[in-house]
């Protein structure tokens, strides 16, 4: 216990003191919070790669507690735990975030980099086993009938990397709010760390100790207003260890519920991209599109942005609780646990609209899935009509093409949105952090949808180089 109580101070202090330094360190790198239609426009500039200062502090204190003769400690980064490889492959992960955050990476290198280090776990040994999940033994007889090992091994790549993978990525996509990516972080941790001491596993409380006094050293800066954020360092260094700690967590499992512990934790990111992703599938709109109709920006429209992040922080709450429910219960207790998990994600999506008849659920989508994408192609088109243009005049001709598709007339104008009509429907153009125009459109016949606000958002944001060329032109 005091191992534990000390990796948690500890870890949360240097996480106090680093934090304001590598702020300033982003700062000095220009590592600053992309400009985009559809987020929040900062009066100020804010800092990413808060992350590092996570990681170090994590880092730290392991280091510190094993110079100083931690029993435990030296145990736990022992070559025959998992831990070493799991530190191992967060270098890479943290290595790939910085750099997005210093010079804004595409997808693909993202990706590559989260597979490969997740294939890396599952060769040094750290798997998830779909025998396991299916609560059958690779060993018996009839599994060996049915399910080569060929192929049990080939699955159970492929679950490991899927889990990998898909944590960080939500993980990632949660992090829209102030203090929310951390929050999660938070909550799923201090699950994970009483559940491991409660079942006597002081290895994996140790870990998850250290790294949630840092979470929480952090978000001490990190809360509205923020002035730094977890940029993709952070929210992909945070998510791979949730997802990675998570495997070793219930290696020991021994039934199939319990193995979705570890992801009932992790609900409120899990639910959200999940609704995310197949509101884009259905919509057609591209995967890696960002929009600003995620569950957390719904309630911030609702509540506003530090009610949401409160609220969703009860949300983590509930699913923290039937998580320890499941993993410390009964097979009963477990199965009751899992039920209401569900119960609580259909509720949630519910209310918010996803799983509802009406514009914003999931059924809409599906309906006007044809339109979404005869909108995107036209505004692919006039888009590159419009990067020909020498001036504003030029650039909203440019444009005209698109007002049949979008139910009114778009105009770019650099004048700032208290001079526009009150019914229009404006959206910021921008780089960095500077806003260089205003996207409007006007002469709107009916509201909105969310996938024309996604795809509006990202007309403002593909016109952003034109319109800052423009103006440089312009003088």
């Amino acid at each position: 216990m005091r191992a534990l109580s000390l990796s948690l101070l500890l870890s949360a202090i240097l996480a106090l003191i680093l934090t304001p330094l590598v702020r300033a360190l982003a700062l000095h790198l220009n590592a600053l919070d992309p400009f985009s239609a559809r987020k929040i426009v900062s009066p100020r500039p804010i800092p990413r790669m808060g992350g590092l200062a996570v990681a170090l502090a994590f880092y730290a204190t392991l280091a510190a507690l094993w110079l100083a003769g931690s029993v435990l400690t030296r145990a736990t980064l022992s070559p025959d735990t998992p831990v070493l490889g799991i530190l191992i492959g967060s270098l890479p992960i943290l290595l790939i975030g910085v750099l997005d955050d210093l010079r804004g990476l595409q997808a693909l290198p993202k990706l590559s980099v989260e597979v490969s280090v997740s294939v890396g776990l599952w060769l040094a040994g750290l798997r998830i086993e779909p025998t396991h999940l299916l609560g059958l033994s690779a060993a018996s007889d009839s599994v060996a009938a049915v399910w080569p090992p060929t192929l049990i091994s080939v699955f159970s790549c492929l679950l490991t990397v899927a889990w990998l993978v898909g944590v960080m990525n939500a993980t990632n996509l949660i992090d829209g709010l102030d203090g929310l990516a951390s929050g999660v972080a938070f909550f799923a941790l201090s699950t994970t760390a009483v559940a491991a001491l409660l079942r006597g596993d002081l290895l994996l409380a140790l870990l998850a100790c250290a790294l949630a006094g840092a979470v929480l050293g952090f978000l001490f800066y990190n809360l509205q207003p923020a002035s730094i954020f977890l940029g993709d360092a952070g929210s992909l260094f945070l998510g791979y260890l949730l997802a990675a700690t998570a495997i070793w967590s219930v290696r020991k499992a021994a039934t199939a519920v319990l193995l979705v512990g570890p992801a009932v934790a992790l609900g409120l990111p899990l639910l959200d991209t999940s609704l995310t992703i197949s509101r884009r599938l259905l919509s057609g709109r591209p995967l890696m599109q960002g929009d600003g109709d995620h569950v957390h920006h719904r309630l911030r429209g609702l509540l506003g942005v530090r009610r949401a992040v409160w609220l969703l922080y009860g949300v983590c709450a509930v699913f923290s609780g039937l998580a320890l429910a499941m993993l410390l219960g009964d097979k009963t207790t477990a199965r009751v646990a899992l039920a209401l998990s569900l119960v609580v994600a259909l509720v949630l999506g519910w209310a918010l609209g996803y799983l509802r008849a009406g514009p914003r659920g999931l059924w809409q989508a599906l309906r006007q899935r044809r339109q979404t994408r005869a909108r995107l192609a036209a505004i692919q088109v006039a888009v590159q009509q419009a990067a020909q243009a020498v001036d504003v005049a030029a650039l909203n001709r440019g444009l005209s093409s698109l007002s049949s598709e979008l139910h009114g007339t778009p105009q770019v104008t650099c004048d700032p949105p208290s001079l526009h009509s009150p019914t229009s429907e404006c959206y910021p153009i921008g780089a960095q952090q500077e806003v260089l125009g205003q996207l409007c459109i006007t002469d709107r016949r009916e509201p909105s949808t969310p996938d024309e606000q996604a795809l509006l958002q990202l007309l403002a944001d593909l016109l952003a180089p034109t319109l800052a060329r423009v103006r440089k032109l312009s003088g």
